[in-house]
């Protein structure tokens, strides 16, 4: 139960990674807030934490828009009286070659995967530098080390998640606060498996990793067993590429 009492919000939290992530951390004992845009998958997600005792909230919002998360993270200090975590999961992938790719599409992959890791951060961060401490811990992706063909939107969003991480964990760590990244290989989720890129990634060899593994690396930056890590990067797959 090393995320005894812990208020924990989980974005994206209705599938993949997110779903794994907050079924892990309330199983460690954080109360999970799930947050997304489906109340539907959402509320799945809860219904399995609390079958197995654990606690969890469903926020449904969308993580792009500044004032709806302001309402939203206002919402949670006011109700728990503080927020100990953050998981930036949320993203979408849009697989087009990059002559091909429509302004507004990378707009909105840049808006998904990069302004809600924004957004979400500066509005819990209100009430983290209060407290003198909190965690953040933003989902990255292989594909930010080592840009990905045919995701070139995607790359770049999650990339400039990487640098964001680095810089914001320097900028406030005299807070008490920590920021880091997981940036994983591919992952046994819906998302993957649908993805027109998989049988490339596939082709370089090495491991399909179960979403549970990816929210062990999440639990260990979010708890204490990483105590006195910021401002680093996780990567985690199972051969030198994606």
């Amino acid at each position: 139960m090393i995320l005894k009492d812990k208020i924990a919000i989980v974005t994206g939290a209705g599938s993949g990674i997110g779903k794994a992530i907050a079924i892990k951390f309330a199983e460690e004992g954080a109360r999970v807030i799930l947050v997304g845009r489906t109340e539907k998958s959402l509320e799945e997600v809860k219904n399995l934490i609390e079958e197995n005792d654990g606690k969890a909230d469903v926020c449904v919002a969308d993580v792009t828009n500044n004032n709806k998360v302001l309402k939203l993270v206002s919402h949670i200090a006011e109700k728990y009286s503080r927020i100990d975590i953050l998981i930036n999961n949320a993203g979408i992938s849009r697989e087009i070659p990059f002559v091909d790719m429509p302004i507004e599409i990378w707009d909105e992959i840049i808006n998904a995967n990069l302004r809600s890791v924004l957004i979400m951060t500066k509005a819990v961060l209100t009430y983290m530098i209060d407290q003198k401490e909190g965690n953040i811990v933003n989902i990255g992706s292989g594909a930010a080390i080592r840009g990905l063909p045919g995701s070139t939107a995607y790359s770049a969003s999650k990339a400039a998640v990487v640098c964001l991480t680095q810089a914001l964990g320097d900028e406030i760590r005299s807070y008490g606060i920590r920021v880091n990244v997981v940036c994983p290989g591919p992952v046994d989720t819906e998302l993957f498996q649908k993805s027109e890129r998989r049988d490339y990634i596939l082709s370089a060899g090495g491991d399909v990793f179960d979403p549970s593994t990816v929210a062990n690396g999440v639990l260990f930056l979010a708890s204490d067993l990483s105590k006195g890590m910021s401002s680093q990067i996780l990567t985690m797959r199972g051969f030198n590429r994606w």
